[in-house]
């Protein structure tokens, strides 16, 4: 997998006339795992939503190998509470298929590979509003996943999860790894899964510290 850059140049954002962070520049390529630090208020949710493109910035930039992004494509944001359709697992799955090419046959391949992914295969039939909470974040990952995102922006994955469901998240987070994508994840626990980053950074006082 060739490398491709996620940058930020000269990134602004405010509440009102109170500035919440100054960036003059941000760079996260594949292949990088970076836990993205900072206390409550510092604007890591309001980063993660700007770089994937589902919020503005008062002033600057986001590209990708120098493109300006496109919401949807290369970069996924995942919430702490991800929303369900109320419908079953593999019907969560099947709708992110359904503006994909491809024949039924292939589609249907995709989706079986995507539950096995995400070890969700035995609740395929299941209504995904009775999930678990560390099932139900798996699903949310399985269904970024169909879209082969090259920047996973994960904000706060293991909130509220129970033992099993920080191991399922630790586990896929380092498939993800693995395979080359770039991540930037925040989270208040240090542990498993952060210790599976490479790199720190910190939000603190309107700046970014590497």
């Amino acid at each position: 997998m060739s490398e491709i850059k996620l940058e930020a140049f000269n990134l602004e954002k405010r509440f009102g006339k109170t500035p919440l962070w100054n960036l003059e520049h941000l760079e996260l390529a594949t292949g990088s795992c970076v836990h993205l630090r900072g206390e409550n208020g510092a604007g890591k949710t309001t980063l993660l939503k700007v770089l994937a493109g589902l919020e503005s910035a008062d002033k600057g930039t986001v590209k990708v190998n120098n493109q300006p992004i496109t919401l949807g494509e290369q970069i996924c944001y995942l919430h702490q509470q991800p929303y369900m359709f109320d419908r079953s697992v593999s019907s969560n799955l099947a709708i992110v298929l359904q503006s994909k090419s491809g024949s039924s046959q292939q589609k249907q391949a995709l989706l079986e590979e995507a539950l096995n992914w995400a070890g969700l295969l035995a609740q395929a039939k299941q209504a995904a509003r009775t999930l678990s909470g560390g099932e139900r974040q798996a699903l949310a990952m399985a269904r970024a996943w169909l879209c082969k995102p090259r920047f996973w922006l994960l904000d706060e994955p293991t909130a509220s999860l129970d033992e099993k469901g920080v191991g399922r998240c630790v586990e896929l987070v380092t498939q993800l790894r693995d395979s080359g994508v770039a991540i930037l994840m925040t989270t208040h626990q240090r542990g498993d899964l952060t210790a599976i980053c490479d790199q720190t950074w910190w939000l603190r006082d309107g700046q970014l510290h590497r």
